[in-house]
């Protein structure tokens, strides 16, 4: 079975920058779980932190890579493998509940699975957005697009709205899989949307952040870096909108733009390019990336106010609970933070690159390259 390196990700990644379908889609009711926590993609995950961890509670073999971030709602952890299925596990015992396969033989998930009702939704290497049945596993409807969907889909609205590699961002009915409305930017769409009040906001390949509202992808206003491209999805903060772009030399930056005057805030320069979404918590925003660090940045004035260093390169997205903030090295440690001054809470060793964690019930749930996914719950006292 193919396997997809790391390289050649970051490689289309950094390049980038109708359908089938069928009826009885649940509705858009009850449970739900996203990338980064929550549409805003802050992060910042409401639960209990694990602050003294045990040994994990279990570790599930998938057998290729698990790159995506979990999503984990009512007691089943759902998550992708890089040897192209869709895993459902149940959070208490690791068991196995389902595996559907999502796009082309042999080709990785790349976008973290997303939860809303009874579905999960989730994007394929073959460009399109798959709705599956979250109790079975079967196959509700697929949307086509014309390019590989590596973001994370967001569901709000009784929409899915996802981006695509060719340039557009979508509005799906969640109920039949028909398109609502698209945007087209002309530049490949490789991460994730934020919502918030109403409007998307999401980024392109040609440095672009465009704000279009949410439900008829009317354009509200877009912000233009010349010379950028984005390199992870945005987050929102209070007014402000952060989200991380490469430079023609192939360095980093952290982008502040103010919602109000749509205009640059601040931005925050690194020696290596940022293949993780940030998050905000207590003023900070939170950012990892390939020099291996973890880089705690005032929200208001955009001046590091620590760093943590790692062995390894970083391409995790950090997640908080209660003032930790967990993330994973190409080291092979997932690591816990204290998130207002740096210092390291404690560390687990997972014998391969680590991928973005999630936090659920006061569990972490995270996936390594070694093909396992782990569920490390607290320390009984």
């Amino acid at each position: 079975m193919r396997k997809w390196s790391l390289v050649f990700l970051l490689s289309l990644l950094v390049l980038a920058a109708c359908g089938r379908n069928r009826d009885g889609a649940p509705p858009e009711t009850g449970p739900e779980a996203f990338f980064s926590a929550n549409l805003l993609r802050n992060g910042v995950y409401e639960t209990t932190a694990v602050k003294n961890p045990a040994l994990p509670k279990w570790q599930f073999a998938a057998g290729e890579w698990v790159f995506t971030a979990p999503a984990v709602v009512e007691n089943t952890v759902y998550f992708g493998s890089y040897d192209g299925n869709l895993f459902a596990a149940d959070a208490a015992t690791g068991a196995e509940t389902w595996r559907t396969a999502v796009g082309t033989p042999g080709e990785p998930i790349i976008s973290s699975p997303a939860v809303s009702g009874g579905v999960v939704y989730v994007g394929g290497m073959d460009g399109n957005l798959y709705a599956i049945n979250r109790a079975d596993g079967q196959e509700l409807w697929r949307f086509a697009t014309q390019g590989s969907i590596t973001a994370s889909p967001a569901i709000a609205n009784g929409l899915a709205y996802i981006g695509s590699e060719d340039g557009n961002l979508y509005a799906i009915n969640v109920n039949d899989g028909q398109e609502a409305w698209h945007v087209e930017t002309g530049s490949p769409i490789s991460f994730e949307a934020a919502i918030a009040d109403n409007v998307v906001y999401f980024g392109n390949g040609a440095g672009v952040l465009t704000a279009v509202k949410a439900i008829n992808g009317e354009k509200a206003w877009e912000f233009s870096l010349p010379n950028t491209s984005f390199t992870a999805g945005p987050a929102l903060g209070d007014g402000v909108i952060y989200y991380p772009v490469t430079t023609e030399m192939l360095t980093g930056e952290l982008i502040a733009v103010d919602l109000a005057s749509q205009q640059l805030r601040w931005r925050f320069a690194m020696t290596s390019e940022a293949y993780s979404s940030p998050a905000i918590w207590n003023g900070l925003v939170y950012l990892t990336n390939l020099d291996g660090k973890l880089y705690a940045i005032e929200e208001n004035t955009g001046v590091e106010r620590w760093n943590f260093p790692t062995s390894g390169s970083v391409f995790s997205s950090p997640a908080i609970a209660d003032g930790i903030v967990y993330f994973g090295s190409w080291d092979q440690n997932l690591y816990a933070v204290n998130g207002r001054n740096g210092q390291q809470t404690w560390l687990f060793t997972t014998g391969g690159g680590v991928s973005s964690p999630t936090i659920a019930d006061g569990v972490v749930y995270v996936g390594s390259d070694n093909g396992a996914l782990y569920a490390i719950p607290e320390a009984e006292k």
